[in-house]
């Protein structure tokens, strides 16, 4: 690692990934000369995760910090196991199964510099773009570049920007609350919307900070018990943020409520009548075109119209 520069802790869960972890952790490899430490937090997988984990350790000594569940606990009570492993300056989180962006951390690192950011003591989060990747090769660039204009929970609430690429001080991941259930998927949302409720400062830098390999994973294996269990999230999510002191009117809250188009993401009918439906509920006139997601919409259309090579939006 580069002396006198942020010290950038990774945090990574898995599960059953002992293929896709490759891939994961040689993306972040690539620019370990910025990296101060990668924790990772194995779910108990039945496969042979963890024994690949323990590879790269041997062969980074000091890089790495792993756990492993006994049990497996869930994607949420894992990602919160997480929290008390990093003792870096800065906070970014990666699934076992995407990738960081390539050249994220030096160009974090040099937006941290030239912008004169209190890294140490300041509540901030430096977000960038994400890229969603098909299996076909199709991929769909997606921007987090309303932060100025508007607040970040609110946008987060809308769907309008995600944590994926996320760089984030310590400080804030300190404040995180566990909210998890059990293997419960409820708490989701809760869980994600807690980086724009403890953040003072927001940046943004137009750099792609992670690849998001969609149609793969939880979104896919999810039952129906587990989709109408989903369809609290947002219930459970606006319950958690009031007792942290967030008011919201009743036109908002019931719009939230009604409009919410985050569970029909693992609908089987996701771009359908009903997810257009849903979009339209969510339409504000503070966030215009942008709040019916018109993007998701072209991009969605043109991938069901056949083509030979990957679609690049």
């Amino acid at each position: 690692m580069i002396e006198s520069i942020p010290k950038i802790s990774v945090c990574i869960i898995c599960y059953k990934q002992e293929d896709l972890i490759k891939r994961a952790i040689n993306s972040l490899l690539k620019q370990k000369d910025y990296i101060y430490e990668i924790c990772v937090s194995d779910d108990c997988s039945p496969d042979n995760t963890w024994n690949v984990l323990l590879d790269y350790d041997k062969q980074y000594p000091g890089l790495f910090k792993l756990q492993k569940h006994s049990d497996n606990v869930g994607i949420f009570e894992n990602i919160e196991s997480t929290w008390g492993m990093p003792t870096g300056d800065i906070i970014y989180r990666l699934a076992g199964d995407d990738e960081v962006g390539e050249n994220w951390f030096k160009t974090v690192v040099e937006y941290i510099k030239n912008n004169n950011i209190d890294y140490k003591n300041e509540l901030f989060c430096i977000y960038g773009n994400y890229q969603c990747r098909y299996p076909n090769g199709d991929s769909l660039v997606l921007k987090n570049d309303l932060i100025k204009k508007h607040k970040p929970l609110s946008l987060a609430l809308r769907g309008l920007i995600c944590n994926r690429s996320a760089c984030y001080s310590a400080s804030i991941l300190r404040r995180f609350k566990r909210v998890s259930q059990g293997r419960s998927h409820i708490a989701e949302w809760a869980l994600d919307v807690q980086l724009q409720l403890y953040t003072e400062n927001n940046y943004y830098i137009d750099a792609i900070g992670n690849i998001y390999y969609t149609r793969i994973g939880v979104s896919i294996s999810i039952d129906e018990s587990q989709s109408e269990e989903r369809k609290l999230i947002t219930c459970y999510t606006l319950d958690f943020l009031e007792s942290e002191g967030v008011s919201f009117s009743i036109k908002e809250k019931n719009r939230l409520l009604k409009g919410d188009v985050i569970h029909t993401r693992i609908n089987k009918k996701y771009f359908g009548i009903d997810y257009i439906i849903n979009l339209c509920k969510c339409y504000e006139k503070e966030f215009g075109l942008r709040s019916l997601k018109i993007r998701h919409l072209i991009f969605a259309i043109l991938r069901r119209i056949p083509h030979k090579r990957p679609l690049s939006f």
